[in-house]
């Protein structure tokens, strides 16, 4: 799967405004993909940020057709990818009036956690040994550096134990 950003958002549905034809690669929309109601999205071609999924005919198990859309402004989709399931030999037609959906689908997942594996495998690299601090007293803190989980333990450990002894002696007094 690419290394794509997509927009995931509650719930959008619409209707084709005309017919998209076997093998086109553009339509029109009766109302914009929004984010949340009111927020138009639009998909720009070198910004993988904006590009979102849409079902056609979501209802329809021998029609439906899910695109990628990674050009539009408003109600235009300019630039479609279709068939992303691989569900026909040849792109469907699709009347005007057919139901489009916005959906949560595996591709967002999937995109998602390739980032996040990503994201995380470079911050495993990007942190060396010199970046932690062995400090148990923390006197010498750095802004710059991190803590070892051993000198995170002692520390709290001396301080568990000097609030136990101001207690005892307390209770004592």
């Amino acid at each position: 799967m690419a290394d794509r950003e997509t927009k995931i958002v509650n719930f959008y549905e619409s209707t084709l405004a005309s017919l998209l034809a076997s093998a086109s690669t553009s339509t029109s929309l009766t109302a914009a993909p929004t984010t949340d109601g009111t927020t138009v999205i639009n998909a720009s071609s070198g910004d993988s940020s904006t590009h979102y999924y849409l079902v056609v005919d979501p209802d329809n198990s021998s029609n439906r057709e899910v695109i990628l859309v990674t050009q539009s402004t408003g109600t235009t989709l300019t630039t479609i990818t279709r068939d992303l399931e691989s569900r026909h030999s040849t792109d469907p037609d699709h009347q005007a009036g057919t139901t489009v959906r916005m959906a949560v689908l595996a591709e967002h997942f999937v995109d998602m956690n390739d980032r996040l594996d990503t994201g995380l495998a470079s911050l495993a690299t990007a942190i060396q040994t010199s970046d932690l601090q062995d400090d148990d007293t923390f006197a010498s803190a750095a802004a710059d550096k991190v803590a070892s989980s051993e000198s995170i333990k002692a520390y709290v450990d001396t301080q568990v134990a000097t609030k136990a002894s101001l207690g005892l002696v307390i209770a004592l007094g």
